[in-house]
């Protein structure tokens, strides 16, 4: 059975991956596009909104300061003497006079003024009275607004004044009324007026021909889509916003608008429902360049990450035999560190080898030098009279050095040797340590100035005192050493935690350089000239704390001085120490 390699296992998965992400790209692309669009027709319905306000405010202000006029001109007194003589029969000169000497026609926007009776055109300042009256859209005071037409049919829009037995009517030809609605509003260059009367006769828009007041009846609304929105803003009562497209009526190639309408039940005005239609082709624009270049940048990451994935693939033979020539050599590095450790330890056990042979012959030097010193101080305790105590305890003295020296040598005897057994006994220390400061009281360089804080709290450990002993004094004496030449504190202290009692001796020295301080346990090892040691003592001093169960910790640096912590475990509660 052909063997399947674990790493083909995923490829089928790697395209899988690579199209869910192009997906969910282009559907974040989409979803940014889509939302930036509805911002920005937010964004324009406000603008259009606003615009159309614009253009109802200017029909209302415009309306407002001609029914002003209006009314005045009606009720002067000149007027009113010619209007009363024209009701009595008299002529209609002086009354027609009035009317043209007005402001009303003088302005652009007033073409005729028409005298009503009875509802029929009687007089008129212009040529002809062929007008006829359509509907009335609104009122502002005294004054209607209402629609009229003449005999070819075109639109006015008419402010009319009823006083009874006759009336007033200023004709505003519907293309100037709707460029004066234009004019002075908020409106952009390229947005589109469009009005449409309450009484829904005409319906007010320019095109690239001109102005255009057309008649609703004429219009399809299905294809005047403005028109349709307009009408249904309008009949709804409500403001509306709406797309349309404008290429079935505006003569400029088709285009999608966007259209703002206040109806006329609820915008100033009251007589015209006001529509501001934009080219929103022309605004979104830019956006759709815009997207059109993510969506390129788009492509190039995802052609740029199809390169790197195939790329990938192609290099993944070559990558695996990569990791198994690494899997090789880390497995070489690591048999080449078993050998390289294997030779330190052997190296070790040689070097330790050699101290035993040292060592042995040392020891058997020393032996022959000791015994006559125990037996001699023995003769003189057994001779010095009891009443002579001071020699007594001199004499004794020797011979408990001599006993401590004897050990010392044994132990030096077992530097080799691991897991020498120790004569464990509860030891305090407290009375060590003093002991200790006593013993190398003679070797203390004047210069140096010995600190103690002892604080086992009666604690004791499981251990050798002998080699305890031997282990302060080394420690001490080192730091002796240390100040001999600038002088300086040695402070030596115990505590106890309860579960742990710890010894620290510590100096303001020179310190212990950082190159040296993985070296300085090490057997023969010395930092001392010829002559002045053998590199022992620290070497003594781990195998001592070893062989108790604890550990040694160095605190150095060069120029601040050195301390050494040595920490044992507590003896159980119920030991008592030697005293």
């Amino acid at each position: 059975m052909e063997e399947k390699r674990p790493g083909h296992r995923h490829f089928p998965a790697v395209p899988v991956l690579a199209l869910a992400i192009i997906l969910l790209g282009l559907l974040a692309i989409s979803g940014v596009f889509g939302q930036t669009q509805r911002l920005l027709a937010d964004g324009q319905d406000g603008e259009l909104t606003k615009t159309a306000q614009s253009v109802d405010n200017n029909i209302i202000g415009h309306f407002a300061w001609y029914c002003s006029d209006l009314e005045y001109i009606t009720t002067r007194t000149g007027f009113l003497r010619a209007e009363e003589l024209y009701l009595s029969g008299g002529g209609a000169g002086d009354l027609l006079y009035h009317l043209r000497e007005s402001p009303l026609p003088k302005t652009v926007m007033v073409e005729s003024m028409l005298v009503l009776r009875e509802g029929a055109v009687a007089l008129s300042t212009g040529d002809s009275t062929d007008y006829a009256f359509l509907d009335t859209i609104g009122q502002i005071g005294q004054v209607g607004i209402s629609l009229w037409t003449d005999g070819a049919e075109r639109p006015y829009v008419a402010l009319t004044l009823d006083k009874g037995k006759v009336g007033y009517a200023a004709l505003i030809d519907g293309e100037v009324f709707f460029t004066i609605a234009e004019k002075q509003t908020a409106a952009e260059d390229t947005d589109r007026i469009l009005l449409l009367d309450v009484a829904e006769h005409y319906f007010f828009h320019r095109t690239p021909a001109g102005i255009r007041v057309s008649a609703v009846d004429s219009l399809d609304p299905s294809v005047h889509a403005s028109l349709h929105t307009m009408l249904s803003a309008q009949r709804a009562g409500e403001p509306l916003t709406s797309f349309f497209s404008s290429g079935n009526q505006s003569g400029a190639g088709s285009y999608t608008a966007r259209l703002a309408v206040l109806p006329a039940p609820g915008n100033e005005n009251g007589c015209f429902t006001v529509g501001v239609a934009r080219n929103y082709d022309e605004v979104i624009r830019p956006y759709q360049f815009v997207a059109v270049q993510m969506v390129l940048c788009g492509v190039t990451v995802m052609a740029g990450a199809a390169l790197l994935l195939l790329f990938f693939l192609r290099s993944h033979r070559s990558h695996r035999q990569a990791q198994e020539e690494l899997a090789l050599l880390r497995a070489k590095a690591e048999a080449a560190e078993q050998l390289n450790a294997q030779t330190q330890a052997l190296d070790h056990r040689q070097r330790l080898e050699s101290i035993g042979t040292l060592t042995s012959g040392i020891a058997h030097e020393f032996n022959n030098l000791l015994t006559p010193i125990m037996g001699y101080s023995i003769l003189i305790l057994e001779k010095l009279p009891p009443e002579d105590t001071e020699s007594y305890d001199n004499a004794l003295e020797i011979y408990n050095a001599s006993q401590k020296a004897k050990k010392i040598i044994a132990r030096l005897s077992n530097l080799s040797r691991k897991g020498t057994p120790c004569d464990l006994r509860p030891v305090r220390l407290d009375p060590l340590v003093e002991q200790v400061l006593e013993v190398s009281a003679p070797a203390r360089p004047k210069t140096v100035r010995v600190e103690t804080g002892l604080a086992d709290q009666g604690r004791a450990l499981l251990g050798d005192e002998t080699q305890l002993f031997q282990m302060t004094l080394n420690l001490v004496l080192n730091s002796f050493e240390a100040l001999a030449k600038q002088g300086g504190t040695v402070r030596v202290s115990t505590s106890s935690d309860g579960g742990h009692i710890s010894l620290r001796v510590a100096d303001n020295g020179p310190g212990i350089p950082d190159q040296v301080k993985n070296k300085i346990f090490d057997p023969f090892f010395t930092t001392k000239g010829s002559g002045k040691g053998i590199g022992l003592g620290l070497a003594i001093v781990q195998q001592i704390v070893e062989a108790h169960g604890g550990a040694v910790a160095l605190e150095s640096a060069a120029g601040q001085g050195t301390a050494f912590t040595v920490t044992f475990p507590a003896a159980p509660p119920g030991e008592t120490p030697r005293n």
